[in-house]
């Protein structure tokens, strides 16, 4: 009985092992299609249009209410990402939302971009052909654990603007789009 039960160990260890250096060896040597697409990612486009005002891409936006315990600041900042047209492309822009409490300590730092708008709203073609142009911060008025972002994004091609309203809370999770 004892021959049998360390029969089965030795051959549940060697089995195991096998399987070890097998994954090993695939993790080691990725596969030659795992590298192309890192290629076609470094080739930058030209000749790209921002659609943002110069003066306001870097630079933050400071927005304090005085029921809220938060300061906001609200980032516009051009992207890699561009958005390709019959004309040229565009130009992608991230907005950075940082959230301060008082004596500067840090609350949240979040980065959206226009495809976090993409998963609460049923417009998905329209936003991925737009750009962000520009967003603002709505004051609430009130001391709800929320706060409203305003981001316009603007279709290159048919010069079309639509806005979205994002409630976001104060971990900086977008909790609702209109």
């Amino acid at each position: 009985m004892k021959n049998v039960c360390s029969l089965l160990l030795l051959t549940g260890f060697l089995v195991a092992c096998g399987r070890t250096e097998t994954a090993k060896d695939n993790a080691q040597s990725p596969p030659a299609a795992a590298t192309e697409p890192t290629v076609a990612a470094a080739v930058k486009p030209k000749n790209c249009r921002s659609v943002a005002d110069a003066d306001k891409l870097g630079k933050p936006l400071v927005y304090k209410e005085s029921a809220k315990p938060l300061t906001f600041t609200l980032t516009l900042n051009q992207d890699t990402t561009t958005v390709p047209t019959a004309d040229g492309c565009y130009y992608n822009n991230t907005l950075t939302v940082l959230a301060t409490k008082k004596a500067d300590r840090q609350a949240f730092k979040r980065t959206l971009v226009k495809e976090d708008i993409a998963y609460f709203s049923k417009d998905g073609e329209a936003i991925g052909r737009s750009v962000l142009q520009s967003a603002t911060y709505t004051p609430t008025f009130n001391s709800e654990r929320y706060f409203f972002v305003t981001m316009r994004l603007l279709d290159p091609v048919s010069k079309k603007t639509k806005d979205y309203r994002l409630f976001m809370n104060y971990y900086g999770e977008i909790v609702k789009v209109k």
